[in-house]
């Protein structure tokens, strides 16, 4: 293995780095294979660790699993969010694996997702690890940040009162902070002079695209002395979700998945889940379907509620899904953007109590639906498809009428979607923050009163027997997975249907 001799790149050094393109991607090139090396410890869990107490915790070891952080680290282009390479610049990342202890409990697929710029938090993980786990899947989320320049793009337009309560959670600032003998050594190339987007400076790293490449690069060429050594790693598959979504957007437009390959000409990427990201809405352009899409790969989206409502206000239209290409989007009405069980390291997002809404009946009760039994499910579906060419549900959109989404007259619901559950047989009105005013990120939901539920439903046991059998539909479209479907309890309870005293 090569020293680790890494340096954050300035605009001082890019002189030095020779223009290779600006042109379109070509075909069937293969990535550089990079160089990893075990991180030392430092006597505290790494950032995002499934072991530290927290929104990511996972009880690996009574699931047959260990975490290993290692630095990755080598070259890769510099790339604009108008897909010009502009050279090749040094890089020093980490990758946090998770795999099960037993060689023999690997299902032979790789998830990856690189880690949000908030908290470095893993989202997909967060989603969809009780199925990973259970499942025999390999995890490796990884770094994609940059020294902070002033002023930092990731809060281009917010006001300082609203950028202040993320500014010791984003770049590696806030990595070395947390552990700084651990992330010290981590860089890679940034210059706002040269990258822009959307008018403005491009706030995802340049170096993104080629280091989630070499990444997959590395663990499907099966290194006997890389991070998987032991296991026979078959497919890789993208699962990212939040902000770093828009990195595999930009990778699949820009035909990245068709220019590099592995050497046998077989993808680098056998899947990828994108969701919870309006694509282009951080100063992009809008796109929902990859102008290059693969012809041998599923690409999937999942938008929440709130994703769907921001489409629907600005008359973006939902794309129509197809077998050939391998395309599905998902419109989940009754799924928010952001809950409190998917926060970061540090994070600490303002609640109604915190704005001066804490009276106000629209503010005060956040989502907790476990959508994560989606998330899975449709992870499973997509896996299917790949292993067994099963093709994933197809779903309906969410009725429009205009600018606006349409509800039904009785359950004030969105109608259309993806229904889970709660949707399909509801015990509240689900909203976005966008809708309600509530001046925070959060999502929420104005339950019914108990004399609603009761005009709707009767008692109790009826609306726990309708949940049951739309729970039934439910695994049935594809949509909740039964081992999950065994542990979704209904939203309302029995003391939900008495008047308060």
């Amino acid at each position: 293995m090569a020293t680790i001799m890494m340096l954050t790149i300035g605009r001082s050094l890019a002189a030095a780095f020779v223009v290779t393109a600006l042109s379109a991607p070509a075909l069937a090139e293969v990535p550089r294979m990079p160089d990893v090396l075990p991180v030392p410890p430092s006597g505290q869990d790494p950032l995002s660790s499934a072991n530290r107490a927290g929104t990511e915790y996972s009880d690996l070891k009574a699931a047959g699993y260990v975490e290993e952080e290692y630095y990755m680290f080598g070259a890769a282009p510099a790339i604009t969010a108008a897909g010009e390479t502009l050279f090749d610049a040094p890089y020093t990342t980490r990758i946090l694996v998770r795999k099960p202890e037993d060689p023999a409990r690997f299902n032979g697929t790789v998830i990856i997702e690189p880690f949000t710029w908030f908290g470095e938090r893993a989202a997909g993980w967060i989603l969809t690890r009780d199925y990973l786990l259970r499942q025999g899947y390999a995890y490796v989320g990884y770094t994609l940040n940059i020294n902070r320049p002033e002023p930092d793009p990731k809060f281009a337009g917010w006001s300082p009162e609203e950028a202040a309560p993320y500014l010791g959670i984003v770049n590696f600032d806030f990595m070395r902070d947390y552990d700084y003998a651990r992330y010290a050594p981590l860089g890679s190339y940034f210059d706002p002079a040269r990258f822009e987007r959307g008018g403005a400076v491009d706030p995802f790293v340049p170096q993104s695209q080629g280091i989630g490449a070499q990444l997959a690069m590395l663990l499907k060429s099966n290194d006997p002395d890389g991070p998987l050594a032991g296991l026979d790693v078959k497919r890789v598959y993208v699962n990212s979700w939040a902000v770093t979504a828009q990195v595999w957007m930009d990778y699949v437009d820009q035909g990245r998945h068709q220019q590099w390959r592995m050497p046998d000409g077989s993808p680098l990427i056998d899947a990828y889940m994108t969701g919870r990201m309006a694509h282009g809405e951080v100063g992009g352009e809008v796109l929902r379907i990859p102008r290059n899409m693969p012809e041998d790969t599923p690409f999937v989206t999942v938008f929440t509620q709130s994703e769907t409502n921001h489409d629907i206000v600005n008359e973006i239209p939902a794309p129509e899904d197809s077998d050939d290409p391998e395309l599905r989007f998902y419109e989940v009405p009754g799924t928010p953007h952001l809950r409190l069980a998917d926060v970061g390291t540090g994070e600490i997002e303002p609640t109604a109590e915190d704005v001066g809404k804490g009276g106000d009946p629209m503010c005060n009760t956040l989502y907790d639906e476990p959508v994560e039994y989606v998330a899975s499910a449709l992870l499973d579906g997509m896996d299917k498809w790949v292993r067994n060419g099963t093709p994933m549900p197809r779903a309906g959109r969410v009725e429009r009428d205009g600018n606006t989404a349409v509800r039904d007259s009785q359950t004030g619901n969105l109608i259309g979607g993806v229904r889970p559950p709660w949707i399909a047989v509801p015990s509240a009105v689900y909203l976005v923050a966008e809708e309600t005013d509530c001046g925070m990120v959060l999502d929420t939901k104005l339950p019914y009163s108990a004399a609603r539920l009761r005009a709707m439903y009767g008692t109790y046991a009826n609306y726990a027997k309708l949940y049951e059998e739309a729970k039934a539909d439910f695994v049935a479209q594809g949509y909740l997975l039964p081992a999950d479907a065994a542990r979704l309890e209904p939203i309302a309870t029995p003391e939900d249907f008495k008047d308060s005293e």
